[in-house]
C-alpha cells in the first residue's frame, strides 16, 4: 500500500506551463446588455435589480480579464493542493463548524442567536466572516510561499518559463477560489431560511456575498505578501494572524465604539472590515468596491516585486 504523498512532495510536482486557461467567455456581457435595455425602456427592472445586474456585469468582466491572464495549468495545480492535503479539509471543516455554531447559538456582541433574531436572513452568518478570516485565512495562506522556500521548490519555479506575475496570480486565484467556496457553502443555509421565513431579501444577500468574496480576496492577497517574507509556516501564520486581528479589532472596537465619526473614516480606511460594513447592510458602495479591488491589486503587485527582488 503506497504512502500518501507529503505536502512538500505534492508541492514539488512538475508544473506544466501551458494548457487551457479558464474563462467565463461573454457571460459578463449578458447582464450589461440587460442593464442597457432597461435604460432604454425595452426591459423593466427596478433600481435595485438594475444595480445588481450592473455589479454582476462589472465583476464578471473583471473576472474574464483576470482569467485571460491566468496560467490555467498552474492554477489547477495550486487548487488541487488545497483539495488533496489534510490542512485543506481540516481548515474548511473547522471554519464551517465554527461559523454555523456561532450563527445559531450567537456570540455577543457580534451577532444574536438566529432564533432570537426572528429575521429571515443569514446576515448574522456573513457578519461573522471578518472574525472567522482572522484564523482561517492565515491557515490557508501561510504555506503559499513559506513552504516553497523551505522545500526548495521556489528555485524550481524560478527556472520555469513563467513570469513572477504568473506565479502570483495562479497562487492567489487558487487560494481565493478555495476561500470563496467556503463562503458560498452557506447557500444551502440561505435556501433553508428562505423556505421557512418570509420577506427574504435576495438582493441584500447577493450584495453581502459580493462583499464577502471581495474581502476574502483582500485578506488572501495580504496573507500572500506576509508569507513571501519568511521560510517558516508557523511564523507566517502568526504574522498574518496578528495583522488580521489588529485590523479587525481596530474596526470593531476603536472605530465603532471609541473614535469620533470624523476620525473613524480616516482610520477605518486602512481596515478591511470597515469597507465590508456597507456590503453587510446590503448596500453596494462603489468606493468600498474600488478599495477592495485596488487593495488586492496593490498586495499582488508587492508580492510580484518581492519575487523579482530575490531572483
Amino acid at each position: 500500500m503506497s504512502a500518501e504523498p507529503t505536502a512538500a512532495e505534492t508541492t514539488a510536482q512538475p508544473v506544466p506551463t501551458g494548457g487551457e486557461r479558464p474563462g467565463v467567455g461573454l457571460f459578463w456581457f449578458v447582464p450589461l446588455l440587460m442593464v442597457l435595455l432597461n435604460l432604454q425602456g425595452l426591459l423593466k427592472f427596478d433600481r435595485s435589480s438594475a444595480g445588481i445586474l450592473f455589479v454582476i456585469a462589472l465583476l464578471s468582466g473583471g473576472l474574464y480579464l483576470f482569467q485571460r491572464s491566468l496560467n490555467g495549468a498552474l492554477y489547477w495545480r495550486e487548487l488541487r493542493n488545497y483539495i488533496i492535503t489534510p490542512i485543506g479539509y481540516v481548515s474548511a471543516v473547522a471554519c464551517l463548524l465554527s461559523i454555523f455554531g456561532f450563527f445559531f447559538l450567537g456570540i455577543a456582541p457580534l451577532v444574536p442567536p438566529f432564533w432570537d433574531a426572528q429575521t429571515a436572513s443569514i446576515r448574522g452568518y456573513l457578519a461573522l466572516l471578518p472574525a472567522t478570516f482572522i484564523l482561517f485565512v492565515p491557515a490557508v495562506t501561510m504555506r503559499i510561499w513559506a513552504e516553497e522556500r523551505k522545500s526548495g521548490t521556489i528555485e524550481l519555479l524560478s527556472t520555469l518559463p513563467l513570469r513572477e506575475s504568473d506565479l502570483v496570480l495562479a497562487k492567489f486565484a487558487a487560494a481565493w477560489t478555495y476561500v470563496s467556496a467556503i463562503v458560498l457553502a452557506s447557500l444551502p443555509l440561505a435556501l433553508s431560511v428562505y423556505w421557512i421565513g418570509e420577506n427574504f431579501d435576495w438582493g441584500a444577500l447577493f450584495t453581502m456575498y459580493v462583499g464577502s468574496i471581495l474581502m476574502a480576496g483582500a485578506y488572501v492577497s495580504l496573507g500572500m505578501v506576509i508569507s513571501a517574507t519568511t521560510r517558516e509556516q508557523s511564523v507566517a501564520f502568526i504574522l498574518i494572524f496578528i495583522v488580521s486581528a489588529v485590523m479587525f479589532l481596530a474596526n470593531y472596537y476603536l472605530i465603532r465604539q471609541h473614535i469620533p465619526p470624523a476620525a473613524a473614516g480616516i482610520i477605518g480606511f486602512f481596515t478591511l472590515g470597515y469597507h465590508y460594513d456597507s456590503f453587510s447592510r446590503g448596500v453596494v458602495d462603489l468606493s468600498d468596491l474600488f478599495f477592495f479591488l485596488s487593495f488586492t491589486a496593490l498586495m499582488l503587485g508587492i508580492n510580484v516585486w518581492i519575487l523579482r527582488r530575490e531572483r
